[in-house]
Formats: C-alpha cells, structure tokens, sequence
C-alpha cells in the first residue's frame, strides 16, 4: 500500500497528462510528460520553496498557513496550458487554494517559442506589479488565439488595452515593459524552470514531485486531498 507522498507519484502515473512540448499544441509531448521526482535541492519537506521566485511568482493562497506548496510553469502561447486555466484549475483553486490548504504560485515562462510570448509574460508581469495578477492571466489565455497571430506592433497594442481595463499607469507599465529587469525577471523564470527539470507547460512541483503535462482533473483533487493530510498528520 503506498501512503503520504509515495502515492502522490502514482496517482499522477495513472493520469493521462498533456501539455505543450516546444510549441507543439496539436498533439501531447509524450514521454516528456510524466510524473517524475525532482531533485531534492528543488523542494523539500524541510524547505518547500528553495527557488528563488522572487519577482516572477505570482501567488494565489495563504502562504504562511498552507500547508502544500505547487509551484505551475506555465506559458502564456501553450493551448494546453490556457485549457487547464479555463476548466481544471477554477476547481482546483476553488477546492484547495480558498481553503486555504493550497498556496498556488504561477510562474510565467517563454520555453515555448511562440509568437509574442516574451512579450505577453512582459505585459503581464508589470500589470502584476501594479494589479491584480490573475485578471491578465486568463485574459491572455482567452485572447491567445488572438495576440499570437498579430504582429509585434500589434501585439503591443492589444496588451495596453488590457493593461488600461487594470487600471495601471500607463507610463510605468510602459517602462517596464521595456526594462531590461524584466527580461532578467524572464531568463529567472525559465533557468528555474530548467532547474526544476521542466521540458514542457503545463508543469507543477507539487511538494517535492515534478509533475510534467496537466493531469486528469479527479486524479490531481484525489492526490492533492491525500497529500494535504498526509502533511497535516506529519508523514514524511
């Protein structure tokens, strides 16, 4: 019988799993996409966030009192990624991240090549310096049919537009953009992504496990609910 952990693996096994795999949104990246255990470095029981995030996850949950930490490389241009936005992750966060049991951190990555991607995580961070976060995020997601296909011009345009329905200041949003900072706040997020072992979007660090592609939706709630427990009850 597996318990605490261990079982988190083979729930995740036993999912059909799907993601984007170098821009490739026809088809699932096959073995790319498996349940895997990430090196111990990454996250532990002892420290469950030893990346450094800073200035590039955008959170969603209480994170002093959460007890399971996931971490999702997402990219903004990955069609799988947009789908598991617009259905499975509302129930997840609704079940695990309101309650509380759950803190959720969303790192944005470009490890996908699409078109105006870089430009897409840009906009969307420096509207997350000044607004909300996930407001942009699932507006990119609707709209990705959209903004992938325009030019870079185009493109631009079409994220002030939803940089001004947030509310920002224009200028500053403008300047960041821009920034060079905000390149390096990129490059972060996709070297932790090579870190973590992520070879397509979606992926998640669960806990200390690399989960790469988006799981059947009851297997991550059954692995999720287990392993909050077993986290409660301080099993290993």
């Amino acid at each position: 019988m597996f318990v605490g952990t261990r079982w988190v693996v083979v729930a995740f096994l036993l999912a059909a799993l799907v993601g984007c795999d170098r821009g490739d949104e026809n088809a699932p990246a096959g073995a790319a996409m498996t349940a895997e255990a990430a090196p111990p470095p990454l996250l532990t029981s002892d420290n469950p966030d030893p990346l450094d995030l800073t200035g590039i996850a955008q959170d969603e949950g209480d994170p002093l009192n959460a007890p399971v930490v996931v971490i999702e490389f997402s990219d903004f241009g990955c069609v799988f990624c947009a789908r598991f936005h617009a259905g499975d992750y509302q129930a997840l966060r609704n079940e695990f991240v309101a309650s509380g049991d759950v803190i959720w951190r969303y790192i944005p990555v470009t490890i996908g090549g699409f078109p105006n991607g870089d430009l897409a995580a840009s906009a969307a961070l420096c509207i997350a310096d000044q607004a909300d976060f996930a407001p942009i995020r699932d507006r990119l997601y609707e709209d990705r049919e959209i903004w992938l296909r325009q030019s870079g011009p185009e493109a631009r345009e079409q994220f002030r537009g939803y940089a001004r329905t947030q509310s920002v200041d224009m200028d500053t949003w403008e300047a960041c953009v821009d920034a060079p900072a905000t390149r390096q706040r990129l490059d972060m997020a996709n070297r932790a992504a090579a870190a973590a072992g992520v070879r397509g979007t979606p992926s998640f660090l669960v806990q200390g496990f690399l989960v790469q592609g988006a799981p059947v939706l009851e297997n991550f709630q059954l692995a999720l609910r287990q392993l909050i427990a077993d986290v409660r009850a301080g099993d290993p």
